[in-house]
Protein backbone atom coordinates (compact mmCIF):
# COMPACT_ATOMS: atom_id res chain seq x y z
CA UNK A 1 0.00 0.00 0.00
CA UNK A 2 0.89 3.47 -0.83
CA UNK A 3 1.59 6.14 1.95
CA UNK A 4 -1.02 9.03 1.20
CA UNK A 5 -0.49 12.33 2.77
CA UNK A 6 -3.98 14.92 3.22
CA UNK A 7 -3.65 17.42 0.99
CA UNK A 8 -6.57 19.08 3.68
CA UNK A 9 -3.36 20.49 5.58
CA UNK A 10 -1.67 22.00 2.88
CA UNK A 11 -5.28 23.62 1.48
CA UNK A 12 -5.85 25.05 5.70
CA UNK A 13 -2.78 26.99 5.25
CA UNK A 14 -3.68 28.55 2.34
CA UNK A 15 -6.37 29.15 3.28
CA UNK A 16 -5.70 30.89 6.42
CA UNK A 17 -3.20 32.97 4.32
CA UNK A 18 -5.53 34.03 2.23
CA UNK A 19 -8.00 35.29 5.18
CA UNK A 20 -5.08 37.52 6.84
CA UNK A 21 -4.09 38.57 3.20
CA UNK A 22 -7.79 39.89 2.81
CA UNK A 23 -8.34 41.05 6.85
CA UNK A 24 -4.52 42.93 5.69
CA UNK A 25 -6.24 44.95 2.93
CA UNK A 26 -9.73 45.62 4.78
CA UNK A 27 -7.44 47.23 7.47
CA UNK A 28 -5.85 49.41 5.20
CA UNK A 29 -9.25 50.19 3.26
CA UNK A 30 -10.94 51.42 6.47
CA UNK A 31 -7.41 53.41 7.65
CA UNK A 32 -7.90 55.45 4.59
CA UNK A 33 -11.73 56.11 5.17
CA UNK A 34 -11.10 57.22 8.10
CA UNK A 35 -8.53 59.73 7.13
CA UNK A 36 -10.17 60.80 4.45
CA UNK A 37 -13.32 61.83 6.54
CA UNK A 38 -11.19 63.68 8.84
CA UNK A 39 -9.62 65.77 6.13
CA UNK A 40 -13.05 66.38 5.04
CA UNK A 41 -14.14 67.81 7.94
CA UNK A 42 -11.66 69.79 8.66
CA UNK A 43 -11.10 71.40 4.81
CA UNK A 44 -15.32 71.85 5.99
CA UNK A 45 -14.04 73.62 9.09
CA UNK A 46 -11.26 75.73 7.29
CA UNK A 47 -14.01 76.67 4.86
CA UNK A 48 -16.53 77.86 7.30
CA UNK A 49 -13.86 79.93 9.56
CA UNK A 50 -12.97 81.58 6.36
CA UNK A 51 -16.09 82.77 5.33
CA UNK A 52 -16.92 83.75 9.23
CA UNK A 53 -13.52 85.74 9.03
CA UNK A 54 -14.51 87.36 6.06
CA UNK A 55 -17.70 88.54 7.77
CA UNK A 56 -16.78 90.10 10.73
CA UNK A 57 -14.21 91.83 8.56
CA UNK A 58 -16.70 93.03 6.26
CA UNK A 59 -18.92 94.40 9.45
CA UNK A 60 -16.10 95.33 10.96
CA UNK A 61 -14.38 97.68 7.72
CA UNK A 62 -17.85 98.71 7.05
CA UNK A 63 -19.38 100.01 10.69
CA UNK A 64 -16.36 99.33 12.67
CA UNK A 65 -16.74 98.16 16.41
CA UNK A 66 -20.22 99.42 16.63
CA UNK A 67 -21.19 96.85 14.26
CA UNK A 68 -19.44 94.26 15.95
CA UNK A 69 -21.60 94.71 18.88
CA UNK A 70 -25.00 95.52 17.25
CA UNK A 71 -24.76 92.89 13.84
CA UNK A 72 -22.87 90.16 15.34
CA UNK A 73 -23.20 90.01 19.22
CA UNK A 74 -20.00 90.82 19.87
CA UNK A 75 -18.71 91.75 23.42
CA UNK A 76 -15.29 92.90 25.12
CA UNK A 77 -12.68 90.06 25.56
CA UNK A 78 -12.49 88.80 28.77
CA UNK A 79 -8.59 89.15 29.23
CA UNK A 80 -8.77 93.05 28.93
CA UNK A 81 -7.27 93.34 24.92
CA UNK A 82 -8.69 96.01 22.90
CA UNK A 83 -10.88 93.94 20.57
CA UNK A 84 -14.13 91.78 20.89
CA UNK A 85 -14.96 87.98 21.10
CA UNK A 86 -18.28 86.88 19.19
CA UNK A 87 -19.58 82.87 19.07
CA UNK A 88 -21.00 81.49 15.95
CA UNK A 89 -23.21 78.06 15.48
CA UNK A 90 -21.76 75.42 13.15
CA UNK A 91 -24.06 77.20 10.35
CA UNK A 92 -21.57 80.64 10.40
CA UNK A 93 -24.59 82.49 12.17
CA UNK A 94 -23.95 84.80 15.88
CA UNK A 95 -24.80 82.71 18.63
CA UNK A 96 -24.60 83.65 22.36
CA UNK A 97 -21.12 82.20 23.46
CA UNK A 98 -22.31 79.56 25.62
CA UNK A 99 -23.89 78.08 22.25
CA UNK A 100 -21.07 78.90 19.88
CA UNK A 101 -19.05 76.26 17.99
CA UNK A 102 -17.10 78.47 16.55
CA UNK A 103 -15.11 81.07 18.48
CA UNK A 104 -13.89 84.19 16.71
CA UNK A 105 -11.21 86.97 18.49
CA UNK A 106 -10.93 90.40 16.45
CA UNK A 107 -8.02 92.09 17.79
CA UNK A 108 -7.93 95.89 17.30
CA UNK A 109 -4.02 96.76 16.48
CA UNK A 110 -3.72 100.37 15.93
CA UNK A 111 -5.98 102.94 14.04
CA UNK A 112 -7.20 101.01 10.81
CA UNK A 113 -6.00 97.32 11.30
CA UNK A 114 -7.81 94.67 12.94
CA UNK A 115 -6.60 90.44 13.30
CA UNK A 116 -9.71 88.14 13.16
CA UNK A 117 -8.58 85.17 14.51
CA UNK A 118 -11.25 81.70 13.99
CA UNK A 119 -10.83 78.95 16.74
CA UNK A 120 -13.16 75.54 17.45
CA UNK A 121 -12.57 73.36 19.81
CA UNK A 122 -9.56 75.84 21.40
CA UNK A 123 -7.91 75.12 18.07
CA UNK A 124 -7.01 77.96 15.43
CA UNK A 125 -8.57 77.46 12.29
CA UNK A 126 -7.85 80.46 10.20
CA UNK A 127 -6.68 84.36 10.62
CA UNK A 128 -7.54 87.30 8.66
CA UNK A 129 -5.57 90.34 8.61
CA UNK A 130 -7.48 93.40 8.27
CA UNK A 131 -7.15 97.20 7.15
CA UNK A 132 -9.68 99.82 7.46
CA UNK A 133 -9.47 102.61 5.25
CA UNK A 134 -11.07 105.91 7.10
CA UNK A 135 -12.55 108.16 4.29
CA UNK A 136 -12.73 111.48 5.23
CA UNK A 137 -15.47 114.03 5.01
Amino acid sequence: MMNRKHPSGVFMMEMIAVVFFFILCAGICIKTFVKADFMSREAADLNQGVLIAQSVAEVWKAEGPEGLEKRLLAYSQEDGSDGYAMGFDKSGNPCEKEKAVFDVRTDLAGPGHAEVTVSKNGKQIFTLTVTRHETQQ
